[in-house]
């Protein structure tokens, strides 16, 4: 049997097309069935554990360490081991007491200290101090109440006042002289602001200033000034007055 040319065309087209159509139900079927794109993980140079967490477990023993200078207790100071002795020779025939073992940082101090508290010459000599006199129990017993001997100072020397000179008389700072006279009884009143100096004060000439409550002096005039009395009780004799 023949098949006209027109047929296998129309075959052809038929073939190609179911062959098409197959092919595009695979593509589908694949493209569905294909796994989703994960994303890529990116290395972010993040620590991925705790460099801290060893710690944990030696936190008593760092914290233990750090208390230890504080809860330490300092060591004891060395003792000092004193000896005395007396000597006369080579000191025409005056004895005197040598005390070794003292700290040598402060001897100084000591030796002015010891000067002071038993009344006697006291001298370094080397590494030594030197006492004049036989005074080595008078000496042990004031040392050994001094306490720690390493922590003695020198004391500080009280200030000198200025020498008063005589026949000159230096008013306070307190108010204004005035022109009047100290020397009329008539220029003195009381109630009146002076500065008087006390017998007691007549070497040094230190003035004392107060108002006057009664005039003891009964002549008009008087040359080393008008004795009166203050209202706070002292007495002397008025060198100046105050306007």
């Amino acid at each position: 049997m023949t098949i006209p040319n027109s047929w296998t065309d129309d075959l052809l087209v038929v073939g190609r097309g179911i062959c098409n159509y197959t092919c595009d139900s695979a593509r589908r079927r694949k493209t569905m069935t294909k796994k989703p794109n994960t994303p890529t993980k990116v290395d972010t140079g993040a620590l991925k554990h705790n460099p801290f967490a060893g710690l944990a477990s030696k936190q008593g023993a760092v914290g233990a360490c750090l208390a230890r200078p504080s809860d330490a207790k300092p060591k004891p100071l060395p003792r000092i081991n004193l000896s005395f002795s007396h000597e006369t020779a080579g000191r025409s025939g005056k004895v005197v007491t040598r005390i070794r073992g003292l700290p040598l940082e402060n001897l100084e101090a000591i030796a002015g200290r010891l000067r002071k508290a038993i009344g006697c010459g006291a001298t370094v000599e080397g590494d030594d101090l030197l006492l004049l006199g036989m005074l080595g129990e008078r000496a042990e017993q004031w040392l050994k109440g001094a306490g720690d001997l390493r922590k003695i100072v020198l004391e500080q020397p009280l200030p000198t006042l200025p020498k008063a000179v005589p026949g000159v008389v230096c008013p306070p700072a307190s108010g204004t002289a005035s022109q009047v006279s100290p020397t009329n009884r008539s220029d003195v009143r009381l109630g009146q602001r002076v500065a008087i100096v006390m017998k007691a004060d007549q070497t040094s000439g230190a003035l004392t200033e107060g108002i006057v409550r009664d005039l003891l002096t009964n002549s008009a005039t008087h040359p080393r000034g008008i004795k009166v009395r203050l209202e706070s009780g002292e007495i002397g004799r008025v060198k100046i007055v105050f306007g």
